[in-house]
């Protein structure tokens, strides 16, 4: 009896360690595969081999954001800009960390700026709002303005992205605000925005504002930031988030 108890009690330890010799996970990104686009609005999907990750990191021309995974796969909606683009996803486990990335160039029209919100949660909906020096506002509802800006996108069903987009930037003040229009129960909502101005040029600026949303209905400021005027950004004073 003493035998068989040691025996036992000797794969304990054994078994524990066994359990615990995972790999790092490897992930596989099969779209997009590179090469060429038109698309500014593009998906990304692929898999990763420990099956137990539920969380991965998209990075996006630098931009990062946390995105669902489960039983070994990963989707999400990304807006790319005109040139060059860069993919990349991260997931990690106790053994340490994978990645794969992806380039592939997209042909699409040049902007001066791009406003892009994502969230973490599924079948909620929440609203991007711009308002510009002028005083007009884009939202769902009034998708095009006397500028030019656009919502080019509106997700009603979880994460987004939404995105807004104005050719031809004035100078001033632009206000971001969000609306929780439908949380499904989610006691919290945690978004970004992303805001890239003059991509692609000496002038291009990046900033990112965080937000979490709490109630349904509610409308909150989440940032505003300012264009300078030509001259001024011709002699090196850059746009700037608040």
């Amino acid at each position: 009896m003493r035998w068989i108890l040691f025996v036992a009690m000797s794969l304990i330890p054994f078994a524990s360690y066994a359990a615990d010799e995972t790999d790092p996970p490897t992930v596989d990104i099969e779209e997009p595969m590179g090469g060429w686009s038109t698309d500014r609005i593009v998906e990304v999907k692929g898999v990763i081999s420990d099956e137990s990750i539920s969380r991965v990191t998209l990075v996006v021309n630098g931009f990062s954001r946390s995105i669902d995974a489960a039983a070994g796969k990963f989707k999400a909606t990304i807006v790319v800009s005109k040139g060059n683009n860069t993919v990349e996803v991260l997931a990690r486990n106790k053994a340490g960390q994978g990645r794969d990335s992806v380039s592939f160039f997209s042909d699409v029209p040049p902007v001066d700026m791009q406003v892009v919100l994502t969230w973490d949660t599924d079948g909620t909906d929440v609203d991007l709002h711009v308002t510009d020096p002028k005083g007009e506002e884009c939202f769902y509802s009034h998708k095009v303005t006397e500028l030019g800006g656009k919502l080019d996108v509106d997700d009603t069903d979880g994460f987004g992205p939404e995105v807004f987009t104005l050719a031809h930037a004035i100078s001033g003040d632009y206000k971001v605000d969000l609306k929780y229009f439908s949380s499904h129960g989610h006691a919290q909502t945690v978004c970004k925005v992303q805001v890239v101005l003059f991509e692609g040029t000496d002038r291009e600026k990046r900033i990112e504002f965080d937000k979490i949303l709490t109630k349904t209905g509610d409308k909150e400021r989440v940032g505003t930031f300012t264009v300078a005027p030509m001259e001024q950004m011709d002699s090196g004073e850059m746009a700037g988030g608040k």
